[in-house]
């Protein structure tokens, strides 16, 4: 799977493979691939990568982690596709969304005729075994709700207009 990682305001392009139970392979902006042994621990992870051992702590925040190595602490954002593609979604100048990856409409959080603000969570879409909130990509009036709850709805498929308010 494929994620943007910053870390130190620097941002990196990571693939990251499932090789074995314990063994991922990690390719970093399109560098050479390494594999590295991981283990569950309590609040954190342990990591062999070429011969040296890493414990890290982890704690998740909520565009990422604190990752604890050393005793310094890395604030890391990761975002995955799935996520980047909700970022996205919606055709932000006209107000109207779309799904951004096939799914399934879990639920509906407002009505025709509600006002909402830029960024509030307007509906739930399950993808990927996951459940995503679609943002309003601007504030003003939901109009013209075009899905409801349980319905498949492929990529680009309208699920309301949002129109903006006047300045």
């Amino acid at each position: 799977m494929h994620y943007d990682v910053t870390l130190d305001g620097k941002t990196r392009s990571v693939e990251i493979e499932r090789v074995g139970e314990d063994y991922v392979r990690v390719v970093i902006d399109d560098g050479e691939p390494v594999v590295v042994e991981r283990r569950a621990l309590s609040g954190g992870m342990s990591l062999v990568i070429d011969g040296k051992s890493f414990d890290a702590g982890l704690v998740k925040r909520e565009a990422g982690w604190d990752v604890s190595i050393l005793g310094v602490q890395h604030p890391v954002e990761v975002l995955d596709p799935r996520k980047k593609a909700l970022r996205l979604a919606g055709g932000a100048g006209e107000g109207k969304l779309k799904s951004s990856m096939p799914g399934r409409v879990v639920s509906i959080l407002v009505e025709d005729g509600a006002v909402v603000e830029k960024g509030q969570a307007v509906i739930i879409i399950e993808a990927m075994k996951m459940e995503n909130e679609v943002k309003a990509p601007v504030s003003g009036t939901v109009s013209g709700i075009q899905v409801t709850p349980g319905q498949a709805v492929d990529a680009g498929a309208p699920l309301l207009t949002i129109t903006a308010e006047s300045e």
